[in-house]
């Protein structure tokens, strides 16, 4: 992680003329500024690979950026992971200020910052959708933690939602690779019980029960945990030896 260089890439993006358009294209501004990170000179962006366009190419590979559902990249990584090596980012906001805009005055509202936090358990669940290739050496995860501002329009008459404009990335405070199944293990909570189950799990890192599910699928596929049993109708897991 290079704060400076991703500073760099922010202010890159907010400065320069396009970015006025950003925010109200299929490209949003976390994505723009994400690639531009780990990407580098518009030369390296947008490049036809395997039938597929790549977001970056650089001389670590394939670099695709992707702020939502993993599993739409599965088609991709089908073509691309034979060919070359891909790293695929995937950002956490672990912080996030809400930001209400008055839809008739454009003027700012309210900021604070939203009681919800993402966790790298969340990425992890995100994973099950692309599990048949976790363990493809070609493959890298990156997981940037960020602290973003969301810009909302809660128009007249809307009492509970609001339109949601953009996100814009304010810091990358930590980031997390996998490279390979021993980097994901790391990741397991050191009081892990030796037979534990989903709800533990989910208590231990702080996560709902249906994102824990698919945490555990994903270390199950990767072969960091292994069924070892059954507490009434729940299943008993525990780390894989050796």
């Amino acid at each position: 992680m290079d704060k400076l260089r991703f500073e760099n890439a922010r202010k890159k993006l907010l400065e320069s003329p396009q970015s006025k358009g950003i925010g109200t294209l299929a490209e949003k501004t976390v994505h723009a500024v994400l690639k531009e990170y780990y990407g580098g000179g518009e030369e390296n962006k947008e490049i036809p690979l395997g039938g597929f366009v790549a977001d970056a190419v650089s001389e670590d590979g394939v670099i695709e950026i992707q702020t939502r559902a993993l599993y739409r990249l599965e088609r991709k990584l089908e073509a691309l992971l034979p060919l070359c090596r891909v790293t695929v980012v995937y950002p956490i906001e672990d912080r996030k200020y809400l930001l209400d805009i008055d839809p008739d005055s454009g003027e700012l509202v309210s900021r604070r910052l939203s009681p919800k936090r993402v966790k790298i358990w969340h990425g992890i669940a995100e994973l099950y959708g692309i599990r048949k290739y976790l363990g493809n050496d070609n493959l890298t995860i990156r997981f940037p933690v960020l602290t973003v501002e969301e810009t909302r329009i809660r128009a007249k008459g809307k009492k509970r939602r609001a339109d949601k404009i953009d996100k814009i990335p304010l810091e990358m405070t930590a980031e997390v690779v996998i490279r390979r199944k021993e980097d994901m293990a790391k990741l397991l909570p050191e009081n892990l019980s030796d037979g534990f189950t989903a709800a533990e799990f989910a208590k231990l890192c702080r996560v709902n029960n249906d994102t824990a599910g698919k945490c555990i699928r994903v270390l199950s596929v990767m072969g960091i945990i292994t069924e070892c049993g059954k507490q009434g109708r729940c299943k008993l897991w525990r780390k894989t030896e050796g």
